[in-house]
Order: structure tokens, then sequence, then C-alpha cells
């Protein structure tokens, strides 16, 4: 029987650091200093809403301005907001893709997948830098393509589905408490990934 393999994209494979947006998006100008919540498991509905596709990158520029003040041009907003992935993939990367696909999706009939929590922006800054990984794969899953996103159990629900692989028989690879265990909850096993390197 056909196993799947879902692969989160940042933290596991991609070296992404919230504290840098965070900061880059609190000295845009016009910051009112309202709280920033933005981070690996919890953020404000604005961001979570345009990972997710819920708002265009126009309505998520207009709502940062609302929420945030800022009388910035939106390519201060968008360079702010990408800054989260100036660091790139990690230098191991493909290797962890490879070894990922050696011991957990071996078979023909093995689907090994990413799944990322991604948004239009992000993705549109960081896709070149990502195909070394993405030639891995059998398929990318994204956020704000795909309507969905972790932790939602429909999130993983939907690429079972799509994938035509019961959850019982999907591996979750992911760097986050919360979407690890809404995988769980589905009968999906997971590994929590705290240091990419211990993939290799």
């Amino acid at each position: 029987m056909p196993t799947l393999t879902i692969l989160d994209l940042g933290g596991v494979l991609f070296n992404i650091n919230f504290a840098r947006t965070r900061r880059a998006l609190q000295e845009l100008t016009g910051y009112n200093g309202r709280n920033l919540a933005f981070g690996v498991e919890t953020q404000s509905d604005v961001f979570v809403d345009y990972d997710r596709g819920a708002l265009s990158t126009a309505e998520f520029r207009a709502r940062l301005r609302t929420m945030y003040g800022y009388t910035c041009t939106d390519a201060e907003i968008d360079r702010a907001w990408c800054s989260i992935l100036d660091d790139g993939l990690f230098p191991f990367a493909s290797d962890i893709v490879r070894s990922i696909r050696l011991r957990h999706a071996p078979r023909p009939n093995d689907r090994l997948v990413i799944f990322s929590n991604i948004s239009e922006l992000h993705y549109l800054d960081a896709k070149d830098r990502c195909k070394p990984v993405f030639s891995l794969v059998d398929e990318v899953y994204l956020s704000y393509i795909l309507g969905l996103r972790k932790p939602d159990p429909q999130s993983f629900l939907t690429i079972c589905e799509t994938e035509g692989i019961q959850p019982s028989n999907t591996l979750l690879i992911d760097d986050s408490v919360a979407n690890c265990t809404s995988a769980s909850s589905l009968g999906i096993s997971t590994i929590l990934v705290s240091d990419p390197s211990s993939l290799l």
C-alpha cells in the first residue's frame, strides 16, 4: 500500500526568521505601535488570512495600513514582509529531501510532497530559490492556492484525498507543535522537527 509523506518547507528546508519580519514591519513609516503577532505557532488573523488566500496581495497591504498605520509604499511593505526569507534554503535542504525519500517514500507508488503555509508575496520571493527542493518532490501544495492552511485539519484531509492516500498511511514532518497535533488527531503519523539537520 502506498504511503504519503508531507514535508513542511519553512523551518524544515528553508531558514525563516519571524523576528526579522516583526522588526522590519515595526520600522516602517507610520507604524502605530500596535502589537504584531507573527510567529511559528501564533499569528494575527491578517497574516493567517493572507496565507490561506482569503486576502489578495492588494487587500493584505490595505489591511496592514489600516491596522498598523503604515504610510510607506507598497514596495516597502513587501520588502519588510519578505525579510523573513532572507536566509534562503538551508545548505543541506536537498540532502534532507533525498534522505526522507529513501527512508519514508522509497517505493515507486509512495508519494513525497511539500505543504507550506505561504502567502503569494512570500512564494514569489522564494520560488526560484526553492527550485532545488521542489524538483525532488512529487507535488508542492501552497496554502494560499489551496485555500487552506495548517493546522486546519481539513488542509491535511484535502491533501490526503487529492493524493488518494489515507491519513493512516500518511506522515507529516513539520516544525510546528500545532500542526503535528492537528495531524495526529486525524491518524497521521508525525515527526516534530526542532533541528532540521537531524533529518539527514
